[in-house]
């Protein structure tokens, strides 16, 4: 399994001194392959027994076998240069691990919801969440997907219990919509995030979370950074097939 697989998978253990080691070294790659663990700790202003028990967070053995999974990253970043090909493999991640998460949780919260609200913070996060709207009519479960400001203010006034809410960012750290979360958390409101994994102020408000990779791909014609957002949509979908297969399981009782 990758670092960063091993990372999503034990995001719940680690600590913020975990978080800033992993991106040094995911910024460093190269470089920390042959550091020691001395001169790794050193970069990150930290302990070598920090650094030693971060390693064994994600199940390794200790910092011996860090360097050799960060190595055989290496070498295939190394051999592998087709953009496409790199976004396809995490797609493949993506997908693999979704068919073995238990989205029923989540499915039984939408299906007793008497409303769903879904907002997303940038353009292709509201593009998510109109294209939600849209899966979940195959559903017969209808979506209101409203913008942030002067809404977030009027719905406040209006929503309850039997509400849910689902927000879709990718950070989850913008400062009006976590406002806005512990505000409908007061009146006791369900929420859902769908966010980049790791530890986020969102999803630590949030009832349920859901979680996409993105990918970034270096391109030598612009300075930008080009990030697939891909994966927000194959989550919805996705979880709009599992609610659909709840449907069916609930007929033939």
């Amino acid at each position: 399994m990758r670092l960063e697989e091993l990372m999503n998978q034990y995001s719940d253990r680690l600590s913020e001194n975990d978080l800033y080691i992993w991106d040094y070294v995911e910024k460093h790659k190269k470089q920390c392959e042959n550091m020691t663990i001395e001169q790794l700790a050193s970069k990150c202003n930290v302990s070598r027994t920090t650094i030693l028990r971060f390693t064994k967070k994600l199940s390794l053995k200790g910092f011996g076998e860090f360097k050799v999974h960060l190595k055989m990253e290496n070498d295939d970043s190394r051999r592998e240069t087709s953009k496409a090909v790199k976004v396809c493999m995490s797609y493949e991640t993506m997908m693999r691990d979704m068919i073995q998460q238990d989205f029923r949780p989540i499915i039984e919260t939408i299906y007793h919801a008497d409303r769903i609200f879904v907002y997303g913070t940038g353009m292709v996060q509201r593009t998510v969440a109109k294209e939600m709207k849209r899966l979940f009519y195959h559903g017969r479960k209808n979506f209101f997907d409203f913008n942030g400001g002067d809404e977030f203010r009027a719905l406040l006034k209006e929503l309850n219990n039997r509400d849910l809410l689902i927000m879709i960012s990718v950070s989850g750290e913008r400062e009006s919509l976590l406002e806005f979360v512990q505000k409908a958390k007061i009146k006791n409101v369900p929420v859902i995030s769908i966010t980049e994994r790791l530890k986020n102020p969102l999803a630590q408000l949030s009832d349920y979370n859901l979680y996409i990779s993105t990918t970034a791909v270096e391109q030598n014609l612009s300075s930008v950074q080009y990030k697939s957002m891909t994966s927000y949509f194959i989550l919805v979908e996705m979880l709009m097939l599992r609610y659909l297969e709840y449907l069916e399981e609930k007929e033939e009782l």
